[in-house]
């Protein structure tokens, strides 16, 4: 019983001893009673995890305006100011002038030392295979960063919900031995007078004496216990773990601990296999994209600018015109040294690792569906005995106080009681505590931890998750 108080303790202490340095802090009341899902919906808008996943998602949409964006019309506007230091001359043959020489070469500068000009060009995609895939694909993308959301919002489900049972459970348990300390208490102080008038045995008085002292050092370890499990759960909120928090709830309102049957037709619920769903579908996107670069594309262009010359700037006043071009721009590759065939070959084997993926992932989830049914209910079949083994320590240890009480029995009865009883309630309440977890982990093997999220996002999000049922 002491070891395992122990145990908690040193965990617990070394991991705040690290994570209190990054504790968030927030402005909202939190001294108000929050019951769990007040717990989680705090979580959701406050914890790091569930900030960078909403960024993510914003990332995501960015990225499909980006894509979209390139089948607008693209319009520059450039100009350049071009002085020749030395203007290029070429050779021509001397057949001009009064005395031609068709064998001479007689060296001829073109252009002027300055050069100027200036437009405006416009382009439009008309026809490009590899972007209107591109476009439905990165939409999928955005259906992607979407469930890794969701899948954020359940980790958080799992670790606020875990935190919120472990205080309870916690502030049970010392409410528990605070009553415990105090029928000891009761019992030291009248052992004690008794032994300080002759009337009882030191021996007697010692055994008492070292019980009480145990459960005072008990009580302390547990009060120290149940304020890092607070900060614990405060922590996995994003909560300042200073902040008051006060749980509306106590261990009775989780005390159901009926459970639907597995089914394991319940996969698709599973976030990580709607992840795995989207992946699929981005992979035969991008064979079919990869697969457009052999079709034609197409392009309309057009420009419009100025240009002048002369060899002095003054000359760009009267040397100076304009122009302008449209046209269109049809591109097809014909041969690529099969570039893009082993590409599409390469996409094609990690499609069917994928799939293979996916098929070990459905095992997977069936397996944990089954292993933590068995583990619930082998907890909870663990529970009900250790709350029968509770029960029966506690009448035994309230007899041998009426017992002592009236002097037909002994001190080593009533110390030997006391630590039955303190080893069956640290038993029971481990076990409680495990069963509420197994539980938790039962509804996350099913996919119904979705259930703790609210209403509004729940439904986008039950939404989102079900288009992996398109294109399977």
């Amino acid at each position: 019983m002491k070891t395992t108080a122990l145990k908690w303790v040193t965990v617990l202490t070394l991991f705040f001893s690290t994570s209190q340095l990054i504790a968030q802090t927030d402005s909202n009341q939190t001294g108000d009673m929050m019951d769990l899902q007040d717990c989680i919906d705090y979580a959701f808008a406050n914890t790091g995890t569930i900030k960078n996943a909403v960024i993510e998602q914003g990332i995501s949409q960015a990225k499909v305006g980006e894509i979209i964006s390139m089948g607008l019309p693209q319009i520059d506007i450039e100009g350049q100011f071009i002085d020749n230091l030395k203007i290029q001359q070429a050779y021509l043959p001397n057949i001009f002038g009064d005395n031609p020489n068709p064998n001479e070469v007689v060296p001829v500068a073109f252009g002027t030392q300055f050069n100027g000009n200036i437009q405006a060009a416009a382009s439009q995609l008309i026809f490009d295979g590899t972007f209107f895939i591109g476009v439905k694909a990165a939409k999928v993308y955005n259906e992607l960063s979407a469930k890794e959301l969701i899948r954020s919002k359940i980790d958080v489900v799992e670790a606020v919900t875990q935190a919120y049972y472990y205080v309870l459970v916690q502030e049970e348990y010392l409410e528990l031995i605070n009553r415990n300390k105090e029928i000891l208490e009761d019992l030291y102080n009248e052992t004690k007078a008794t032994y300080e008038a002759g009337m009882v045995e030191e021996i007697e008085f010692n055994r008492i004496e070292v019980t009480y002292n145990s459960i005072l050092i008990q009580q302390t370890q547990l009060e120290q216990l149940q304020i890092i499990a607070k900060k614990l759960l405060k922590f996995q909120m994003g909560m300042d773990i200073n902040a008051p928090l006060q749980l509306a709830q106590s261990l009775e309102d989780f005390r159901d601990f009926i459970v639907t049957p597995t089914d394991l037709a319940e996969a698709s619920r599973r976030i990580e296999y709607s992840i795995m769903m989207t992946n699929i579908k981005l992979n035969n996107f991008d064979i079919r994209a990869t697969k457009a670069e052999y079709w034609p594309k197409l392009y309309a262009f057009g420009a419009y600018g100025f240009n002048a010359g002369g060899n002095v700037i003054s000359d760009f006043n009267s040397n100076y015109g304009d122009f302008a071009n449209i046209g269109l721009n049809l591109t097809f590759k014909v041969f690529d040294g099969f570039n893009r065939s082993k590409r599409i070959e390469q996409k094609k084997l990690k499609g069917q690792q994928l799939q293979n993926t996916k098929t070990d992932l459905e095992r997977q989830i069936s397996i944990e569906q089954e292993q933590s049914r068995i583990t619930y209910e082998t907890n909870l079949s663990t529970l009900n005995l250790q709350e029968k083994n509770m029960n029966v320590a506690d009448k035994v240890y309230t007899n041998t106080q009426v017992k002592f009480k009236n002097g037909v029995g002994s001190s080593l009865e009533i110390t030997t009681s006391a630590q039955d009883y303190q080893t069956a309630a640290n038993s029971f309440y481990t076990s409680l505590y495990d069963v509420l977890v197994a539980k938790l982990a039962f509804e996350k093997a099913n996919g119904r931890l979705l259930n703790y999220i609210e209403s509004e996002d729940k439904s986008k999000d039950e939404e989102t998750l079900q288009k992996h049922n398109k294109g399977k």
